[in-house]
C-alpha cells in the first residue's frame, strides 16, 4: 500500500504490521529513512535474524549512515531509561528475557546484513552463484574509469575496421559509412548512439529491437496520401497545392529508388524544398474555413516529416544494426565471458540469473526473508 510516512496510524502500522508490503510516498525530511530503521528493528523483536534483512539505500554513504542508525536504535532498546523515558512505539511490550537476546544478537551480527546499494546487492548475488550466471569465479567489477576506458578501447578498434580497408566491411554497411562521412552527422555522435547501445544492451539484445526500413512501402503510402490531400483544390497556382505538387514529386522519385536507400536519401536531398512552417494556401482554392486549412496543412506536415525522417535514416540502418550487433550484444557476451562488469551489468545479469534459475530464486528466498528499499529509484 501507498502511505505517508509521518501519518500516526501509517508509523504504528510499520512497526507492528510486519506481514504486509508497504510503499511510503512522502517528501524530504518527513522520516522516510526513520520509518524504515523503525521496522528493521522491528523485524529484529519479532526475531527476524539480521542476516535475512535486505535494507537497500542509494549510496554507499547513505548505506553506512543507515547501518549506523540501525545500530543505534537497536542499542536504544537495551538501555532501560531510555525505554521508560521515551514514547517509542518499539519499546511497547518489551520483554527483556527475550528481547535482549535478539537485539544484542542483531547487533552482533549487523556487519552480515545486507545494508548497501543495489549494485552492491546484486554483485553480492553474483559472487554468491557465479556459474549460474555464465561468469567465471573471481569476476571483477570495473569502476566508472575503467568502464569509460574499455568502451573507448572497444570503439576504436571497431572504427578502424569500419573505416579501414580489406576488412571485410559489408556493402550495405560500407554504404552506410559513406553516407554518414558525407553528411552533417560527426563520427562522435555514432560513438554517443554505440554508448548508449551497450548501456540499454539488456533493451537492444533483441535482434528485432531496430526494426528495418520497407521504404517502397513507405514511399507508396506517402504518395497516396498527399495525392488524396490535392484533390479538393480548385485552383491549381495555389501556394499550398504547388507545395503539395512538388513534395509528390520528390516521394515518386524515391519511390523510383527505394530499392537503394543511399539513393533514396539522395533523391530526397535533391526534391523541391518544403516549407512546414508558414501558412500558405488560400481557403477559398480548397473551399475551407481557416480553421480547416490549418487542419489540412497540419495534416500535409504529419505525412511529410515522417516520410523525411524515414527516408533520411534508411542509409544508415545497416550502420544501427551492427552497432547494436557489436555493443549491445557481442561486447556484452564478451565481458560476460572475460569476468569484468559494469555497473549496469550487474543489475541487467542479477535480473536475469534470478528470472532464468529456479535455483538461484530458491537459495535467495532461502537467504533473504525480507527486503527494505529507502530512496527507491
Amino acid at each position: 500500500m501507498a502511505t505517508p510516512a509521518n501519518d500516526a496510524h501509517t508509523s504504528k502500522r510499520i512497526v507492528n504490521d510486519l506481514d504486509a508490503n508497504f510503499i511510503v510516498e512522502a517528501g524530504a525530511g518527513t522520516g522516510k529513512t526513520y520509518a524504515l530503521v523503525s521496522r528493521v528493528v522491528a523485524l529484529v523483536k519479532s526475531g527476524t535474524p539480521m542476516p535475512s534483512i535486505v535494507a537497500i539505500t542509494f549510496t554507499e554513504a547513505a548505506a553506512a549512515e543507515l547501518s549506523e542508525r540501525i545500530r543505534s536504535r537497536l542499542e536504544q532498546l537495551l538501555d532501560a531509561e531510555y525505554r521508560a523515558g521515551e514514547d517509542d512505539r518499539l519499546a511497547d511490550g518489551w520483554d527483556d528475557s527475550r528481547h535482549r537476546q535478539l537485539v544484542e544478537k542483531a547487533i552482533g551480527e549487523l556487519d552480515q546484513a545486507s545494508i548497501q546499494t543495489i549494485h552492491s546487492f546484486a554483485a553480492q548475488i553474483l559472487r554468491e552463484r557465479p556459474l549460474d550466471a555464465g561468469l567465471p569465479p573471481g569476476w571483477v567489477t570495473l569502476d566508472e574509469m575503467e568502464a569509460n576506458q574499455r568502451f573507448a578501447e572497444e570503439w576504436d578498434e571497431w572504427l578502424d575496421w569500419a573505416l579501414g580497408k580489406d576488412t571485410g566491411v559489408g556493402e550495405e554497411l560500407q554504404s552506410a559509412m559513406t553516407y554518414l562521412l558525407e553528411s552533417n552527422i560527426g563520427i562522435n555522435n555514432w560513438r554517443t548512439i554505440a554508448q548508449a547501445f551497450s548501456d540499454k544492451c539488456d533493451r537492444l539484445a533483441d535482434g528485432n529491437s531496430i526494426p528495418n526500413t520497407d521504404l517502397h512501402a513507405i514511399a507508396q503510402n506517402t504518395l497516396e496520401m498527399l495525392q488524396e490531400l490535392t484533390k479538393e483544390c480548385t485552383n491549381h497556382t495555389d501556394r499550398l497545392f504547388g507545395q503539395l505538387s512538388g513534395a509528390i514529386a520528390t516521394v515518386q522519385d524515391v519511390l523510383a529508388h527505394a530499392s537503394d536507400s543511399v539513393a533514396a536519401a539522395n533523391a530526397l536531398k535533391a526534391g523541391a524544398p518544403v516549407d512546414y512552417v508558414r501558412g500558405v494556401g488560400a481557403g477559398e482554392n480548397w473551399n475551407r474555413t481557416r480553421q480547416e486549412m490549418v487542419e489540412l496543412r497540419n495534416a500535409f506536415r504529419a505525412i511529410g516529416e515522417p516520410f523525411q525522417n524515414k527516408t533520411k535514416v534508411a542509409p544508415l540502418l545497416p550502420l544501427l544494426h551492427n552497432l547494436r550487433q557489436r555493443f549491445a550484444v557481442d561486447y556484452e557476451a564478451r565481458r560476460k565471458a572475460e569476468g569484468v562488469a559494469t555497473f549496469d551489468d550487474l543489475l541487467v545479469w542479477t535480473r536475469d540469473l534470478l528470472r532464468d534459475d529456479a535455483g538461484a530464486r530458491a537459495h535467495c528466498r532461502q537467504k533473504y526473508s525480507r527486503i527494505l528499499i529507502d530512496e527507491f529509484q
